[in-house]
C-alpha cells in the first residue's frame, strides 16, 4: 500500500526534510502556516532530486476545532494510503491534537530527535538511530540559500599548516607585530617593492621577506635551534594581513573532528538571501555534523565600529540557516563585543582556546 507522510512545518525546514529523506513517502501533506508557502517550495525543490513523491501543501486552520476537522479530512481523502505523522515541526497545540487525532486512527507517529540523530515511535517508545550525509549545500537549499562557491580542502593549506599553527600558538608576540607592519604593507600602494621584517621573540624567531619580481612571501619561524620555512607565491599578504591564516588555523582545528562536509570561503548567493535582511553572504568556514550546522567566522583586526556591523550581519545569517556560531578573534576582544555576541547566542573564541579548539 501507498504510503502518505503528514508533517507539521515549523521555521526550521529540516525535521520536515529528514522525515522525508529516512521514510521515503509516495505521498507527503505539508501542514504549514500561510506565511510558510515559500519554506515549502524550498522543501520541495531540494527533494525533487532525491526521491518521487506527490506533494499536497494545506494551510492550518488558525481555530484549535477547525484544524481537528482539517485532521479528520486528511485521513479520509487519503483511504489506500498508510498514514504516518511527523510531529517534530509545529506549534505545540497543534502537534498534541494532530497526535490525538492519528493516534486514536491507528496511525504510526513519529518523532525526529535531530539531537542524538533518533527516529522515535511515540506509541511504541522505540528509537531508531539513522546516518544520513547532509552537504552544506544541500542544508542550505532547505532553507532557500544557494551557495555559489566554496572550497573543500587546498592541499596548499596543509603544506602551511605549521606556520598557521606558529602564529596561533604565539598570538601576543605575532599579532602586535603583523599589526605594526601591514601600515607599511598598505603604504606601498600597489607596486609593491622587496621588503623584510623580522621578529625576534624571547623564545621564537619570525623572518618574513617578500620578493617582488615573483609575487613570493617566504617565512622562516621557530626556535633559533628548529627553524622551518614557508613560501606562499601570490596570496602571502592576504595570508598574513587579512586573516587567511587564521580562516586556515580554524579550517584545520574544525577538521580534526567528525564531520559530514566542511567548506572554506563560502560564498552566499546574494540574490537568494531575502530582501531587507544585511545577512552576511561572506562565510569563513561552514560545517555539517550529523543534524547540526555550524558557522565558523574569523576575525583578524582589532575591534573597531565596523567590527560590531559585521557582527549583526552575522548573526542575520546564523538565524537564517539555523546555525551554531562561533567567532574567532585574534585580538583580545573588549567586554561590550563578548557581551553583544552572547547576546546574539554566538560563541567567541580567542587566544590559547583558538589553537585547541575542538567541537
Amino acid at each position: 500500500m501507498a504510503l502518505l507522510e503528514v508533517c507539521l512545518v515549523d521555521e526550521s525546514p529540516l525535521s520536515a526534510y529528514l522525515g522525508v529523506v529516512l521514510r521515503k513517502p509516495d505521498a507527503v501533506v505539508w501542514l504549514r502556516r500561510n506565511d510558510q508557502k515559500k519554506l515549502v517550495n524550498y522543501l520541495e525543490t531540494t527533494l525533487a532530486g532525491q526521491l518521487s513523491a506527490l506533494y499536497e501543501s494545506r494551510e492550518i486552520k488558525s481555530d484549535p476545532d477547525e484544524f481537528i476537522d482539517q485532521c479528520h479530512q486528511i485521513i479520509k481523502d487519503y483511504p489506500d494510503h498508510d498514514i504516518l505523522l511527523n510531529t517534530t515541526g509545529g506549534d505545540r497545540l497543534r502537534m498534541l491534537l494532530a497526535v490525538d487525532i492519528f493516534k486514536k486512527a491507528g496511525k504510526e507517529i513519529f518523532f525526529i530527535d535531530t539531537d542524538h540523530s533518533r527516529l522515535v515511535n511515540i506509541e511504541s517508545g522505540e528509537k531508531k538511530i539513522f546516518q544520513l550525509t547532509l552537504t552544506v549545500n544541500e542544508y542550505t537549499a532547505i532553507h532557500g540559500v544557494e551557495i555559489e562557491s566554496g572550497v573543500r580542502f587546498d592541499p596548499e593549506i596543509g603544506k602551511r599548516s605549521g606556520l598557521s599553527y606558529f602564529i596561533g600558538n604565539n598570538l601576543d608576540e605575532i599579532i602586535p607585530f603583523i599589526d605594526s607592519i601591514r601600515q607599511e604593507w598598505n603604504d606601498m600602494g600597489d607596486e609593491k617593492k622587496d621588503i623584510q621584517w623580522r621578529m625576534d621573540g624571547q623564545y621564537h624567531r619570525f623572518l618574513i621577506s617578500f620578493e617582488a619580481s615573483s609575487n613570493k612571501m617566504r617565512f622562516r619561524f621557530g626556535n633559533p635551534e628548529n627553524q622551518k620555512t614557508v613560501e606562499i607565491h601570490n596570496d602571502g599578504a592576504n595570508f598574513l594581513f587579512n586573516g587567511g591564516w587564521l580562516r586556515e588555523l580554524v579550517f584545520l582545528r574544525v577538521h580534526r573532528s567528525q564531520y559530514d562536509d566542511v567548506r572554506l570561503d563560502v560564498r552566499l548567493h546574494r540574490d537568494s538571501l531575502p530582501e531587507g535582511i544585511k545577512a552576511e553572504s561572506m562565510l569563513d568556514i561552514t560545517m555539517m555534523k550529523g543534524c547540526h550546522f555550524y558557522v565558523f567566522q574569523c576575525f583578524s583586526y582589532p575591534i573597531t565600529r565596523e567590527s560590531f556591523i559585521e557582527l549583526k550581519a552575522v548573526e542575520h545569517s546564523v538565524k537564517l540557516l539555523n546555525a551554531t556560531c562561533f567567532i574567532f578573534m585574534a585580538h583580545r576582544p573588549h567586554r561590550g563585543f563578548v557581551e553583544r555576541a552572547k547576546e546574539c547566542g554566538i560563541n567567541v573564541i580567542y587566544g590559547r582556546r583558538i589553537p585547541n579548539f575542538s567541537l
